[in-house]
């Protein structure tokens, strides 16, 4: 397989760039091929700046490569190039800019190096064309440097010895001795100098601070939905909303609001993890709300209505059984014991977030019972997803929201995503195969993707990539490491990395410690989010709805940059899909 910079192929290239990176990256017998995709070559002679879909470098030399996907024409010296409403037109074709990227990348390489390329290495151009058969002849090109449809059933080694044929009988024409061969070591210096441009980036200390300041901008914005959550005239409120739209924040002022309104608020969520947060905030900033996750809430009222020895074995999570069945048979009896003694609790208003994990027509039936005038005539607001996080743990009733549309609620639908970078939110929705987001982040953060061979090559280079976010001045509080397997089974717990830092896993509700690394899983870390988040122990396969949402929810986790160690069957599962 051919080595490619980057190793995943982006979202956003066109289909033909696309197949042509699949064809390049899985050719047999290319172990000694460097691919790099979409070089950009700045101060061009002729260009502000110039472009190389692909650069090969490989033992026969250094070749640009220029693709173009769909159909080709040229009239009265104009090209077009595509396929119908996706085409355009240009004055120079595409053998005139593979020869210009050739000559820009010539230049570049002699100034960075100090010697004329050319004297010991071959650098050549192509053109590739493979959606058509382009068998027309002119001066300005010859066949041997086009790569056509005919070509795709072949291995594209065959066409880059092709290209090393032609340039070095041109060679032999033009009264040049052909340079030899290039040697590993050449390949690598000639690799390190053109990958240096795309390693110059903003430093992650920048980049979060950047963030943050966005961030803070952004945070008006998604305040004035709360006008709908606050309006007397909207006593009742549905609001969907994906991953990053920005639902716990509007939750948490409402609550926050009604209660400094005077009205007694009941908040609800699912994940205790994301609970034990909101109830640090609530005891800080509205100490009068009542925050809780569903079963705890629960569980704290049917032992104040003294069944608590009904619950087994006292664990409140024990068992889906336990939580679907039992809960509400236990709180409407101890509902019912609390009335008569005069202390069952009432709530002028419930929110509800999270409620794709917790709201059934049993649980609606039960908080009925502490609800001012009920669910059909009280005042409630709900918060939830009916994309992607929706499918994690599969509660959602759709009859159930219809239920609750019924009752006069006025319906809001966020589609906007105020959390993530642009290219986390379009690489979430791609692997959930949702429609991207409305994104209203303007920092540029792409996907990090780190290829890992085995367990302990994840833990090496999940060590190696501490390291590297500690010397940038990383606060390690600001990263959270989360797996896909249960924590106690996961890399880092098997192998824990010695960088000099503690770890803390997120079940473990201390106060925050800017010194020590969050860890734990992606569903326990729902409804969260940390500035770096870091994806490990992920499953090779994406064919499965239920792994591509939760990849959906641990993607969206992050605020600034997202980090991925992979494998190899996963970057070909994420390419197919």
């Amino acid at each position: 397989m051919t080595r490619m910079l980057p190793p995943v192929c982006p979202s956003e290239i066109s289909r033909g760039e696309a197949r042509m990176f699949g064809l390049i990256r899985d050719c047999p017998g290319s172990d000694d091929l460097v691919c790099l995709h979409s070089l950009g070559i700045a101060r061009h002679l002729r260009k502000d700046y110039a472009e190389a879909d692909f650069v090969l470098i490989g033992p026969e030399g250094i070749f640009c490569l220029e693709v173009k996907g769909g159909d080709v024409e040229r009239k009265d010296g104009m090209w077009r190039v595509g396929h119908g409403a996706k085409s355009y037109t240009s004055s120079e074709g595409p053998f005139k800019q593979a020869q210009s990227a050739r000559w820009g990348l010539i230049g570049y390489l002699d100034r960075r190096l100090g010697r004329s390329v050319r004297k010991d290495s071959l650098v050549g151009w192509g053109v590739v064309l493979p959606d058509i058969c382009f068998d027309r002849s002119d001066p300005e090109w010859d066949q041997d440097v086009i790569y056509d449809v005919r070509d795709t059933t072949q291995p594209f080694t065959n066409y880059v010895s092709r290209l090393a044929r032609y340039f070095r009988a041109r060679a032999d024409e033009m009264g040049r001795v052909a340079p030899a061969r290039l040697s590993a070591a050449r390949r690598e210096s000639y690799l390190q100098v053109l990958r240096g441009d795309f390693e110059v980036v903003q430093s992650l200390s920048g980049l979060l601070a950047e963030s943050e300041r966005e961030l803070v901008a952004l945070s008006a914005d998604q305040h004035r939905v709360l006008d709908y959550a606050l309006n007397e005239s909207n006593p009742r409120l549905l609001c969907d909303g994906p991953a990053g739209s920005g639902k716990t924040l509007i939750a948490l002022e409402a609550a926050r609001r009604l209660a400094a309104a005077g009205r007694s608020v009941l908040l609800l969520c699912y994940n205790d993890n994301l609970a034990h947060f909101l109830k640090i905030d609530m005891a800080r900033t509205a100490p009068g709300v009542r925050m809780a996750t569903l079963h705890g809430f629960f569980g704290e009222t049917i032992r104040a209505a003294g069944l608590g020895d009904r619950l087994r074995g006292g664990d409140i999570g024990a068992s889906v059984e336990t939580f679907d069945k039992l809960y509400p048979q236990l709180f409407e009896n101890a509902c019912s014991i609390l009335l008569d003694d005069g202390a069952l609790p009432q709530f002028d208003v419930i929110v509800v977030d999270e409620a794709q994990d917790i709201l059934t027509f049993p649980f609606l039936d039960c908080l009925n019972l502490v609800l001012t005038n009920g669910f059909r005539g009280g005042r409630w607001l709900i918060f939830h997803d009916s994309g992607p996080q929706s499918r994690l743990y599969g509660r959602v009733d759709p009859v159930l929201l219809d239920t609750l549309r019924g009752f006069g609620a006025f319906a809001v639908e966020l589609r906007e995503n105020f959390r993530n970078p642009k290219e986390v939110a379009i690489e979430a929705s791609r692997i959930a195969g949702i429609v991207e987001p409305v994104c209203r982040r303007t920092l540029r953060s792409p996907v990090d993707y780190r290829l890992v061979a085995d367990p302990k090559d994840q833990a090496k280079r999940l060590r190696a990539l501490l390291v590297d976010l500690l010397k940038e001045g990383v606060s390690p509080g600001s990263v959270s490491i989360l797996s896909w397997v249960k924590t106690t089974a996961s890399s880092l717990a098997l192998h824990p990395p010695d960088v000099g830092k503690p770890f803390r896993r997120i079940e473990q509700h201390r106060t925050a410690d800017p010194e020590a690394f969050t860890y734990g899983t992606i569903a326990g870390f729902k409804g969260l989010e940390n500035d770096i988040v870091i994806l490990t122990d992920l499953p090779d396969r994406l064919d499965d709805e239920l792994v591509r949402s939760a990849l959906y929810v641990g993607i969206t986790r992050a605020r600034t940059k997202l980090y991925a160690l992979v494998g190899e069957d996963w970057l070909q599962a994420r390419a197919v899909q």
